[in-house]
């Protein structure tokens, strides 16, 4: 069913979600607004107001940032609030603990702009060392889930499933093809989402970037990877802490994924 969304008048909107992150969030906002970018964009900031001093600090400090407050946390949910009000070309999901890099914006726009066939890109994704992130991935299978969300990905490091998951064999210096890129800087297309849909809000704590991608694909879009466009991604996710609430919900919506899915064979990247 389409989605029906406000008339696109700037080049992008960034939406980013919050709740209990705001010295992350000041970081990243501070990232984005040092390094302008040519095209016009926006800023989206969904908050769960937790005391955090974020309904302060962006009035003060952003003014431009256009503060929705959210009394319910789901990320996916309130993704799609900050869609709902986002006047973009271009919709960027971009999380509080990230650091954009000089011509992040930009080139992304530009690759878009250049390939209409393509429903989604991102960026390049470094760590604070320097080292490459792998942000585009192939589609989780029922092994990937538990390997990769599980102790088990730290007894067997550098098994036959991360590689392929994670495309470690591809140049990630050059533009992919790829099945999905990770919702830490993921870019999608006004047009793509109006004709998939948004978030699938049943997930509560991640696979909603996956969820979408694999719905795109299903219409026939292009995912992409674009290199040229960089971010450093400093992984504040409590589910990076092992097996806590947070990483018990993602693996839940690893399985939800897999199960809405009924187990088919994922289209694979082109």
């Amino acid at each position: 069913m389409s989605t029906a969304l406000p008339e696109a008048t700037l080049d992008l909107s960034v939406v980013m979600i919050n709740y209990r992150m705001r010295h992350q969030l000041e970081q990243s906002l501070a990232s984005i607004f040092a390094r302008p970018a040519s095209c016009k964009f926006e800023v989206v900031l969904v908050n769960k107001p937790s005391g955090d001093g974020t309904e302060e600090l962006i009035p003060k400090s952003y003014p431009s940032v256009r503060l929705v407050s959210h009394e319910q946390f789901g990320i996916a949910e309130m993704r799609n609030i900050g869609i709902r009000n986002s006047s973009g070309r271009y919709l960027l999901m971009l999380d509080a603990d990230t650091e954009v890099l000089e011509g992040c914006f930009d080139a992304l726009v530009e690759f878009m702009d250049a390939h209409s066939d393509v429903g989604g890109a991102g960026a390049k994704t470094l760590r604070p060392d320097g080292s490459l992130e792998y942000s585009g991935k192939r589609f989780y299978t029922l092994a990937t889930i538990f390997v990769r969300r599980t102790p088990l990905g730290r007894l067997f490091p550098n098994n036959r499933w991360d590689r392929h998951h994670l495309m470690m064999d591809a140049d990630h210096d050059q533009v992919l093809d790829i099945d999905w890129m990770a919702g830490a800087c993921y870019l999608m297309r006004r047009a793509s989402v109006e004709q998939v849909g948004l978030f699938d809000e049943d997930y509560y704590f991640g696979f909603e970037d996956v969820d979408w991608c694999y719905r795109a694909k299903q219409h026939g879009w292009r995912i992409c990877y674009v290199p040229q466009a960089r971010i450093i991604h400093h992984v504040q996710r409590s589910s990076a802490r092992g097996l806590n609430r947070m990483a018990w919900e993602h693996l839940k919506s690893g399985w939800r994924f897999y199960k809405k899915h009924h187990l088919r064979r994922s289209p694979s990247a082109r």
